[in-house]
């Protein structure tokens, strides 16, 4: 037995030493090696050397952090503090209580709550603050230390001590943890006389079988005539789910995307293997700069397919394909290994990193972006993110609507409207009321708006009265500040309809949850408004996809 055991060790060493000679006569391993050598004789000399101490570990991983960056966003070192995230896109799922938090003014907020869990069956609402997790104050953390102290293995306890709008004293609740599958159809239903509109957020374990499980569902309620998968902030997440989810609406034996790298065992075919679900329902995918990765993937192949009509505006631009690899029980190495292409053959890749290490344009103008056919012959062009066929810009926020957006006004005035009220009606809207209590609600807490036109004038004032400008120049510039104060302070009346829109949503998300708020938002979302006038026009539909034969 031990003669065995040594003769497979030689064979192994002779096999392992062959290798080595037959690489080391190349000038690729004799740069890496070398390479090796250098960094690893300064990081000796660092250690052992440096005035004050170092911690090695602490040094090499700054080290591999700083050569990953000079190669692309999406090639990074994690380590057993920050792997939980791609567990969580593979697995979709968690211990937990069922709740998303954020952080405003040091305050930690419940922002969302999820259907069918502990917190939402123990009453917790979108707005409560809370105050302490078990015993721990939760002021001043990091939201991800905070979110690591709710979670927890599935049947253990946790207590929260939650402060609510409109009640006096704080209040204890127990939650018990249990496995939390996330949702990556935030929603879907029936929109404008039988079109199906469905939300997807994201790319994650099972979400091919949950845009599935919806489809199945709606087509099972009418005869649809119009599709609507809604891509719109969807940041992608794993490629074998988008390939599901083409599949449900692609003809087998399609091709859906290629993926091709410097190692062939990365060159690939997806190719649908199953008769879709929706072959023939006239569709539409919405998208937006914020769709990226597998949301391109699916995009893409429904475009050059020519299946879909894709509306809204010009995608993120992620081409790139990333590889876990082990590093030991404690890290990984998540890695860019290979390009995808959609089935004409492009890769939508927006940022060459190559070029862009070599100092040169990163970016393809549109002169020199090479042109695709789709199945029925309409160009299509590589790099830059995917163009839709209809281009519909969402709605743009006036600056002081942002400015009531990230001050959280619309957050906290709808958490207050729902600790008074117990119900809305069913087609509630914010009228005239709710607006007069709004703008109340916002001067009581001490909101004022300030343009970058207003601060240019007091700056122009300042610099007037100190210098030695003619007093009839600052009386002008006072004059014009005048104006444009006069003209901020009716802001409110011009807005009206924008701040409307967004209250009546967010409103409608603290009575029914994140699915009612959606649906609300859809009222006056134009570029769904868009996609629904072209499912319902059948020959606007067929001439964008160009079947005029």
């Amino acid at each position: 037995m031990r003669r065995k055991v040594f003769i497979v060790l030689a064979v192994l060493l002779i096999g392992t030493s062959i290798g080595f000679v037959a690489i080391q006569n190349t000038d690729g391993f004799y740069q890496v090696r070398r390479s090796v050598d250098v960094f690893g004789t300064v990081f000796k000399d660092v250690v052992q050397d440096y005035v004050d101490p170092v911690p090695p570990e602490q040094l090499v991983r700054k080290g591999i952090n700083a050569m990953l960056s000079s190669l692309d966003p999406y090639t990074v070192y994690m380590d057993r503090e920050n792997s939980g995230e791609i567990d969580l896109l593979t697995t979709g799922k968690y211990g937990g209580i069922g709740v998303s938090i954020g952080v405003a003014d040091g305050k930690v907020i419940i922002t969302g709550v999820f259907d069918g869990y502990s917190a939402q069956r123990q009453g917790l609402r979108i707005g409560d603050q809370i105050l302490k997790i078990d015993t721990t104050e939760v002021s001043g953390k990091k939201i991800d230390d905070i979110s690591n102290m709710v979670r927890g293995e599935p049947g253990s306890q946790v207590t929260l001590t939650i402060k609510r709008e409109g009640e006096e004293k704080p209040f204890k609740v127990v939650l018990v943890r249990s496995e939390i599958r996330l949702k990556a159809v935030s929603y879907y239903g029936i929109v404008d006389s039988n079109i199906a509109f469905i939300k997807l957020d994201q790319f994650s374990r099972g979400s091919d079988q949950e845009v599935k499980d919806a489809l199945m569902d709606l087509m099972s309620r009418t005869d649809l005539k119009g599709i609507i998968l809604d891509l719109r902030n969807n940041p992608g997440g794993l490629l074998e789910s988008a390939v599901g989810i083409a599949e449900l609406f692609v003809p087998k034996g399609s091709m859906i995307v290629m993926t091709k790298g410097r190692d062939p065992s990365s060159d690939r075919k997806y190719i649908s293997d199953q008769d879709p679900i929706a072959p023939n329902i006239p569709m539409a995918v919405l998208v937006n700069g914020n769709s990226a990765s597998a949301s391109e993937i699916v995009t893409g192949a429904l475009q050059d397919l020519d299946r879909a009509v894709v509306v809204g505006t010009t995608t993120f631009g992620k081409g790139l394909v990333q590889t876990i690899l082990p590093i030991d029980q404690n890290a990984q190495l998540k890695i860019t290994t290979a390009k995808y292409y959609t089935p004409s053959g492009r890769c939508i890749q927006k940022i060459s990193y190559s070029r862009l290490r070599e100092g040169e344009n990163d970016i393809t103008p549109d002169s020199l972006r090479k042109e695709f056919h789709t199945l029925d012959g309409r160009p299509v062009y590589e790099a830059g993110g995917i163009r839709p066929d209809s281009t519909v810009r969402s709605e743009k926020f006036s600056n002081y609507v942002i400015q009531l957006m990230r001050g959280g006004y619309f957050f906290n005035f709808a958490t207050q409207f729902r600790s008074e009220n117990d119900t809305i009606p069913p087609h509630f809207a914010a009228g005239t009321k709710v607006l007069d209590e709004f703008r109340k609600f916002i001067e009581k807490n001490n909101f004022t708006y300030t343009s970058h036109l207003a601060q240019l004038l007091g700056d122009a004032h300042n610099i007037a009265s100190t210098s030695n400008y003619d007093d009839s120049i600052d009386k002008g510039i006072i004059s014009v500040a005048d104006e444009v104060r006069t003209y901020e302070r009716g802001l409110f009346e011009k807005d009206s309809k924008q701040i409307s829109e967004l209250l009546t949503s967010e409103i409608a998300g603290r009575f029914g949850g994140n699915s009612a708020q959606i649906r609300t938002s859809l009222r006056y979302d134009e570029q769904a408004q868009v996609a629904e006038s072209i499912l319902h026009d059948r020959p606007r539909y067929m001439h964008i996809l160009g079947f005029t034969h």
